[in-house]
């Protein structure tokens, strides 16, 4: 199992929701304040400089901090609405491994919106 280094409880469900759509490789971490903390996935993939193949990539998850915040306040449904409504927010990510000048680093906004549950 891949070792998630995340201490924020929702955080941590998130990431583990998250897994399965980037590399076996990736690292996932919480990164940012104690107040305001973000999820990053980041992976390398090898090769020559200027070529394809050889860049770093990543996705930061910055989420709200009220959201964050009302977090240990969620039901079980109601956290995976939220890990569900984060997993379709990255489904739209397109990592073009093959194209030198592709986006490598992708942020994703996460607001606070009511979760129904």
């Amino acid at each position: 199992m891949r070792q998630l280094h995340v201490r924020h409880p929702l955080l941590q469900d998130i990431a583990q929701c998250l897994l399965d759509l980037f590399p076996s490789n990736a690292d996932v971490s919480e990164v940012g304040t104690e107040q305001a903390p973000s999820l990053f996935m980041s992976w390398r993939t090898s090769g020559v400089a200027n070529h394809p193949g050889n860049v770093a990539w990543g996705v930061h998850y910055r989420f709200d901090p009220q959201l964050l915040r009302a977090g240990p306040e969620f039901t079980d449904d109601a956290r995976r609405a939220m890990c569900h409504r984060v997993r379709e927010m990255s489904r739209h990510l397109r990592f073009d491994y093959a194209d030198p000048t592709a986006t490598s680093l992708f942020v994703v906004d996460v607001p606070a919106v009511p979760v129904e549950a």
